[in-house]
């Protein structure tokens, strides 16, 4: 939807959010985390069309998203199995499929807010590694045959620095060091910057017609 696309581009761009609803106008702060959805237009992603094809959004929302990740269904028989029956066991004996986890809920909440409290300073180290990993990335970019799902610009190299400022959050580390940028820089290269285009399977016949063509 359009009008949908126009406020969440507004709360990502200027950090705000204006209502109008019963003769009320207003404009709200909107400094938080946004964690998207989207469901792929042809209700399968088609990995032969760009991420944009797919989900029908323009290039300036997607990239101002710091991470975008592609979850594909994928044709398995074995992890189709899996799937299948976890969720058969679940209605059978639901306590039994549950995980016990090292920690408890209140130890969690107490480690996120420690860590959300840090204010990791960037070290010498880490602001080379920065620059380096962003040429890379620009140069990756530009490359022929490259599948981004968006130009690499200031906007990456922004996220770069806000992921690896969680890393060293992570870790509980007072300084962002060249490791946690490397990992950051793992974590935006795993994301949609190259989407895959499906193998073709051809017989004979069709790869005669394509040699023939060739020639």
């Amino acid at each position: 939807d359009v009008s949908d696309q126009v406020a969440i581009h507004e709360a990502m761009e200027q950090q705000t959010i204006s209502i109008s609803k019963a003769g009320i106008q207003a404009t709200l702060n909107a400094r938080t985390s946004i964690l998207a959805a989207a469901n792929p237009m042809f209700g399968r992603y088609d990995k032969t069309k760009t991420l944009k094809q797919n989900i029908n959004l323009p290039p300036a929302i997607l990239s101002r998203f710091d991470l975008l990740h592609v979850m594909l269904d994928e044709l398995t028989e074995e992890e189709d199995g899996r799937i299948a029956a976890h969720i058969v066991a679940l209605h059978k004996d639901p306590a039994a499929t549950i995980s016990r986890a090292p920690f408890t809920m209140e130890q969690l909440q107490r480690y996120i807010k420690y860590a959300r409290a840090i204010k990791p300073r960037m070290t010498p180290a880490a602001q080379s590694t920065l620059v380096r990993s962003f040429k890379r990335l620009r140069g990756d970019d530009a490359a022929p045959g490259s599948h981004s799902a968006y130009r690499i610009t200031v906007r990456q190299l922004e996220a770069l620095v806000r992921l690896s400022e969680a890393m060293a959050r992570v870790h509980l580390s007072p300084a962002v060091t060249g490791e946690h940028v490397a990992e950051a820089t793992k974590l935006l290269k795993a994301s949609i910057l190259k989407v895959d285009v499906s193998d073709l399977e051809m017989d004979e016949d069709d790869l005669a017609d394509v040699m023939a063509e060739q020639q």
